[in-house]
């Protein structure tokens, strides 16, 4: 972030240059997911650090986020916590899962990484519009036995146009899971995503 040397990754002045975005669950109708919080909004320093953890390994960032995430995850009642996987190929290239690691300091919930897996590799979503975003993500993820019967909190780093989340929440709704909501560090914002589309 600032590059100063200090005891977090993630110092003061930083942080106070987050933009909130939803300080409570918003309940959603109409498509496979139930409810989502958005932390902050995506620009400024929240954006930078996102993108310092994911594309620049920048990996002491996770913890001071992930502390963050789970001062929101309280909001939930959930089984179980579940991060938006990645394929085993870019898992190799990048050596860890944003998401996941974001997830690990979440200890209100029993963190399921085996729970949802990503089955297909699919091209990045940056730089796809809406339609080919969903259409890049059909069918990429599939949920395991586990999420039989139970209210799950889906992980992510960032939601963008939605899709991902979407996609992720059909999947483990086909595999049983009686609810899904969605924990997002940042948002893009201010649009509203479709939730109920196709």
């Amino acid at each position: 972030m600032c590059g100063l040397l200090g005891p977090d990754a993630l110092c003061d002045v930083c942080g106070a240059d987050f933009v909130p975005l939803d300080t409570t669950p918003v309940r959603l109708s109409g498509g496979p997911l139930d409810a989502r919080l958005c932390a902050y909004r995506y620009r400024g320093r929240a954006a930078q650090a996102v993108r310092r953890l994911k594309y620049q390994r920048v990996t002491s960032l996770a913890d001071p986020m992930a502390r963050r995430l789970a001062e929101h995850a309280r909001n939930f009642e959930a089984d179980l916590l579940v991060p938006v996987p990645i394929h085993w190929s870019r898992l190799h290239y990048r050596g860890f899962n944003q998401s996941e690691r974001l997830a690990e300091a979440v200890e209100t919930v029993p963190l399921a990484p085996g729970a949802l897996r990503r089955i297909r590799a699919t091209r990045p979503q940056v730089g796809l519009d809406r339609a080919q975003r969903l259409g890049n993500l059909r069918g990429a993820f599939r949920a395991s036995p586990e999420v039989e019967g139970t209210r799950v909190l889906l992980l992510d780093d960032v939601m963008t146009s939605g899709g991902t989340a979407l996609e992720c929440a059909r999947a483990l709704k086909e595999g049983g899971a009686r609810s899904v909501m969605l924990l997002a560090f940042a948002s893009w914002g201010p649009d509203e995503p479709d939730w109920a589309a196709p």
